[in-house]
């Protein structure tokens, strides 16, 4: 049976009266607050249509994960970021290295066009803990979930389920969406969530599923560990209760939110060698004593690369507040241009170098050197592209002996969290969009504009090429032609016998004669 959980977690101090709740047949309803909202569908994967559960039987593990490029207000424990795009990764057992990506990139059209047909446009995942799996990545930067809307309202809505519809046109202001599936239990889990802002408290009960309406804010129930956090609230399972019942309990987090932000931005002049500056407001460590250390995940689309023998040099990096390197996803062309780059593009996991710490948190900023490809020529000579803002948190522990994934909210296989051993908890950096204008400043992309072949001047470049060499050859020639000539006459010359010319030679002989 499908399971549905709707989650609402409000900032300290908005508790709500449950007698404010109307508990209905039908569903639950509440007022209007400032909440963030969480919707996940769990679905065995026998009550999925044929031809997806055929494909998900390839992977152990698969996720497909989108994030807005919109800046979004979240608190815990909705912390964990990616950078904007859509994500896709999967795990298959060693003995199925060489499984076929094509029939799921035939299911990830219905983001959009995806380029990921051939098997090369997927990077391999280094997975810390595990050697006996294989991965793959891909990304492409998809801007919002209007194809993924239509396509999932013809295909699984139909038109007497009003209800559906209405679920789906609400993905236009989600902040996120996640489709996994674990080979496990056998289980596909669909989650959608909204950022912090004022929505209404409402759920609608289904008789095809199971659906449970948490309303809850943060709490520290007694006895609470460092490596937790607590949440207070209300529970109701539709259908079968008819008021809410009170919640209040503990859940280890892997992923935590830091009170520092940072931004993103390419300094100027960029160049075909643009440095990527992130700007942080504070260098303070999220706990005391504990072993963390600040990263930085960065997804570069094909158009840009970092070289991983210049990130090699220890020297380079501290004067970039770089430490290192630890991981470059391969293979990374360095000579190939844009448009005969098959790879999707790669990943970058960067070590921070924040200076230390005084009396108080102090500002400071990194800069990470990157590298653009050639683009294809544009009518304009400018090609504007667009880099997402990378995941910076802070990595400390590793927790021991804790087992994360109880935690309701807990997220894995983010690209970074694999590079890290078990019981690693992320403190996340929130990042603070900028731009030139009010749209922009809330977006989490760094923008560039690139120079290209102007196509509306190429038949003059090709005109001019010609000229060039035509000219050239014949300035090569002339020359050749010139020292033929003199060289030839010279040896002319040289081979007359002395005295005379041969005549005079012959009248000489004949007098002695």
């Amino acid at each position: 049976m499908i399971k549905e959980r709707i989650t609402f977690v409000h900032p300290p101090g908005g508790e709500l009266d449950p007698r404010e709740f109307d508990v209905q047949p039908t569903g639950l309803l509440g007022p209007t607050i400032n909440t963030m909202r969480e919707d996940r569908f769990t679905i065995p994967i026998d009550e999925i249509p044929a031809n997806f559960a055929s494909v998900l039987r390839d992977f152990s593990s698969l996720q497909v994960r989108w994030a807005s490029p919109q800046q979004q207000n979240t608190i815990s424990p909705f912390s964990s970021r990616i950078s904007p795009g859509l994500h896709v990764s999967y795990y298959a057992p060693a003995k199925q290295r060489d499984v076929d990506p094509s029939k799921l990139c035939t299911l990830l059209q219905a983001f959009g066009p995806v380029g990921c047909e051939s098997r090369e446009a997927f990077t391999e995942i280094d997975h810390k803990s595990n050697d006996s799996i294989t991965g793959r990545y891909f990304y492409q930067h998809v801007e919002a979930l209007e194809d993924f809307m239509a396509y999932f309202s013809t295909t699984f809505c139909t038109e007497l389920d009003p209800e559906c519809q209405a679920r789906v046109r609400g993905l236009n202001v989600a902040a996120s969406l996640d489709i996994t599936y674990d080979a496990e239990p056998q289980t596909v889990k669909m989650t959608a969530f909204w950022p912090l802002r004022s929505q209404n408290l409402v759920a609608i009960a289904a008789d095809s599923r199971r659906t449970e309406v948490g309303i809850m804010g943060l709490d520290e129930p007694v006895n609470m560990k460092p490596h937790e956090l607590g949440v207070s609230g209300t529970l109701t399972v539709l259908k079968e209760q008819t008021k809410p019942g009170p919640v209040f309990f503990a859940f280890p987090a892997r992923h935590r939110a830091s009170p520092a932000s940072f931004s993103s931005r390419f300094a100027t002049p960029t160049g075909l060698h643009p440095t990527m500056q992130l700007g942080f407001d504070s260098n303070k460590p999220p706990v005391d004593g504990g072993s963390c250390k600040m990263y930085a995940y960065l997804t570069l689309p094909r158009t840009i690369f970092a070289d991983r023998y210049q990130l090699a040099d220890d020297l380079f990096l501290a004067s970039k507040n770089l430490t290192a390197a630890p991981y470059t996803s391969l293979p990374v062309d360095l000579e190939a241009p844009e448009y005969t780059t098959s790879v999707w593009g790669s990943t970058v996991l960067l070590e921070l170098a924040p200076p230390a710490m005084r009396a108080y948190p102090d500002a400071w900023t990194a800069e990470v050197p990157l590298h653009l490809r050639y683009l294809r020529p544009s009518e304009t000579g400018i090609e504007d592209i667009e880099v997402p803002f990378p995941a910076v948190f802070w990595a400390c522990g590793p927790v021991q002996s804790v087992d994360f994934t109880k935690s309701p909210f807990d997220r894995i296989h983010l690209g970074y969290d694999d590079l890290f051993e078990d019981g690693t908890v992320f403190w996340h950096v929130y990042p603070q969009g900028r731009g030139g204008s009010r749209v922009m400043e809330s977006r989490l992309m760094s923008s560039l504009s690139v120079p290209v072949l102007n196509t509306s001047a190429s038949d003059w470049v090709g005109i001019g090429t010609t000229a060039a060499i035509s000219i050239g050859f014949a300035w090569i020639l002339w020359k050749l032609v010139g020292a033929f000539l003199q060289s030839g006459y010279k040896s002319n010359a040289s081979n007359r016998p002395a005295g005379g010319s041969i005549a005079d030679q012959d009248g000489k002989k004949k007098k002695k004669l």
